[in-house]
């Protein structure tokens, strides 16, 4: 036939259109599968991050509920924890119908926390993962701070005699003594004894006997077979050096007379009864002979040094108003005496009208009597004598810096927040 053209289909042509048909084909489902995996891929990144999220938000939630429980004293402890942690995860978009939580007191007073939580998934749940689970923990440990230090003194009386009549209390004497304590030494048989028409109103009275005798009067507080206080003084008061006398025997007889430190020796005697004393400030050193006093004696920031047995006498109508210094090597220290003393000797009180002491009265070898009408207005002083004997006397009596510890000891414990761990 003329006019027309005609092609012959050859193989060659029909295989390229067919190869071309089964490329795009095949590009469609790489494409379709590639899309599969951008989607899961970009669903599990959102679902990681909130993951990451519910962790950091349970994180802290956990911490200051594990506070609370470390600050909760007793057993309810792990109640307040959880407790806490509940409130702390409210309005965090966070559920708490999968929470689970523990709260442990470790032994050193910490307390471990745990918690677990169920975060749902979205875009993984394609693949067949619904929800995970997260879970954190912390620690947290007071921080205290544990101050042990000894109890202010309080003993202003230590008797360190080892025999006994230690302590004698005769009809008439009257001790008043709240915040005081009077220790006795001895532990001999009848190491105190109590006469009737007596009170003794102080804050202790400890006898390390278990042997007294107890006629009467009023001595609430008492113990006996008691742990007395030991003699923090004994080794401890600063040495003396006497060196050559200063002043020698003097009869005071003017109406008013000045003494000046440095050492006396050979005794005074006061001749008038009216005689007003004066002590300058500084150390005196008393040495070779008694001192027997009259009138009125009065100092402040003074300390009597006895380098023998010579004492001072307080006879009839004596007032005494002395103050030891409050700073400096003698401070706090009225009175003391060489440790060179070895048997006891007396050192009578007799008939004050009236006195004011203050400052420690070292004299571990003298038996200190307090005789017939001795009064003293008010004392804080703290004596550390051998032996006592009180004689129709009324003293007042309160600690001051040099009172004795009875032993016992304060211990405060101070809250310094939480150290908190992971």
């Amino acid at each position: 036939m003329t006019g027309h053209r005609s092609f012959k289909r050859s193989g060659t042509l029909l295989d390229l259109r067919e190869l071309i048909a089964d490329l795009r084909g095949s590009i469609g489902m790489v494409m379709a599968i590639a899309l599969v995996v951008l989607v899961v891929a970009v669903g599990a990144a959102v679902d990681i991050a909130q993951t990451f999220r519910a962790q950091e938000i349970l994180q802290g939630s956990l911490d200051q509920a594990t506070i609370r429980a470390a600050v909760t004293t007793g057993s309810g402890y792990a109640d307040a924890g959880s407790a806490a942690l509940a409130a702390n995860l409210t309005d965090t978009g966070i559920g708490d119908e999968h929470l689970k939580s523990s709260f442990t007191r470790n032994s050193d007073g910490s307390v471990s926390g745990s918690a677990t939580i169920t975060v749902p998934l979205s875009f993984m749940s394609i693949i067949g993962k619904s929800d995970t689970s997260v879970t954190v923990t912390a620690k947290a440990t007071p921080k205290t701070t544990t101050t042990t230090t000894a109890a202010a003194g309080t003993v202003c009386i230590l008797l360190t005699s080892k025999n006994s009549q230690a302590l004698l209390v005769n009809s008439g004497a009257t001790v008043n003594a709240s915040n005081c304590e009077i220790h006795v030494q001895s532990s001999a048989s009848g190491a105190a004894i109590f006469n009737s028409g007596t009170t003794i109103n102080s804050k202790k009275i400890c006898i390390k006997s278990a042997s007294i005798i107890d006629n009467g009067g009023t001595h609430p507080n008492l113990e006996k077979s008691c742990s007395p206080a030991s003699d923090p003084y004994a080794t401890t008061l600063p040495p003396v050096t006497v060196g050559n006398c200063t002043y020698n025997s003097r009869n005071i007889d003017t109406a008013t007379y000045t003494f000046q430190p440095g050492v006396h020796c050979g005794g005074v005697n006061f001749n008038n009864s009216k005689t007003v004393s004066t002590f300058s400030p500084g150390l005196y050193i008393i040495k070779g002979g008694d001192w027997n006093i009259q009138g009125t004696l009065q100092g402040t920031d003074v300390t009597f040094y006895f380098a023998d047995t010579s004492k001072f006498q307080f006879n009839s109508g004596a007032g005494t108003y002395l103050k030891a210094p409050t700073t400096g090597t003698y401070a706090n220290i009225l009175m003391y005496e060489t440790t060179a003393n070895t048997y006891v000797s007396q050192w009578p009180w007799n008939d004050s009208p009236g006195h004011a002491l203050s400052g420690l009265i070292h004299l571990p070898s003298r038996q200190l009597t307090m005789n017939s009408g001795m009064t003293a207005a008010l004392d804080q002083v703290t004596i550390v004598a051998d032996s006592l004997i009180l004689n129709q006397a009324t003293w007042n009596l309160s600690p001051d810096k040099s009172a004795i510890s009875n032993g016992s000891t304060t211990t405060t414990t101070t809250n310094n927040g939480v150290f908190l761990s992971h």
